[in-house]
């Protein structure tokens, strides 16, 4: 992939806002760890952002590098949700599962 950065967007490819309102916040927890503590370790490379009035989940495209897993989910929760993707320069993009 020839990008730094990935926005997954709260709309569909249609127009639609995508529910539940919380979307991001489940996703980014989905992708965090918890420590020895206890205590919950976020994942540095993806964070939510607001785009447009839109939250977004902002997606470091290294992360595919360091742990595919977490990024081939995060990939196809957007394709299989039929999300719009933008690239750092927030052009469309089109993400092949």
């Amino acid at each position: 992939m020839l990008y730094e950065k990935i926005l997954i967007m709260g709309y569909t490819k249609e127009g639609k806002k995508f529910r539940p309102s919380d979307w991001a916040e489940r996703l980014y927890y989905t992708v965090a760890e918890y420590g020895k503590n206890g205590r919950i370790i976020f994942n540095p490379l993806v964070n939510i952002n607001h785009e447009d009035k839109y939250k977004c989940i902002v997606i470091n495209a290294t992360l595919q590098e360091k742990n595919p897993m977490i990024f081939d989910f995060l990939i196809d929760f957007a394709i299989s949700n039929e999300l719009v993707t933008q690239d750092q320069n927030r052009n469309l993009i089109q993400l092949e599962g």
